[in-house]
């Protein structure tokens, strides 16, 4: 029985964290992201493209803007002009940010998906 009662709570909170992600606030948040990474990788392919064979391709940087612009920052590519660089350092800062309001969205939905279940009981 408690057990039941664990999954049961467990499966209507999952569904409601499911639904917050239509929040108006969390789908700014995704098409601010998928745009500042367009214009990243543009950025990057055009500075690059002419000096630095390994960003020969729009695929290859939007691969390198991703990578930092979420922290993972792989190290297989790397900026070899001034600009590149440049535009790089605020990738990361931009990602870190981006990716903290992310955070942030999703404690608060789970601060107020635990509210309702508190002001329920």
């Amino acid at each position: 029985m408690i057990i039941r009662d664990h999954h049961q709570m467990m499966w209507t909170f999952t569904k409601s964290l499911v639904v917050s992600f239509g929040r108006p606030v969390f789908i700014y948040l995704l098409s601010l992201a998928f745009s500042m990474i367009g214009l990243f990788s543009s950025a990057v392919y055009f500075a690059e493209r002419d000096f630095n064979p390994a960003m020969s391709t729009y695929f290859n940087a939007l691969y390198f803007t991703v990578t930092v612009m979420t922290g993972v920052g792989l190290g297989d590519i790397s900026p070899v002009t001034f600009l590149g660089e440049i535009i790089s350092m605020v990738m990361m800062f931009a990602g870190t940010a981006i990716f903290v309001c992310f955070t942030a969205v999703l404690a608060a939905s789970i601060l107020d998906i635990e509210m309702k279940q508190s002001a329920k009981d």
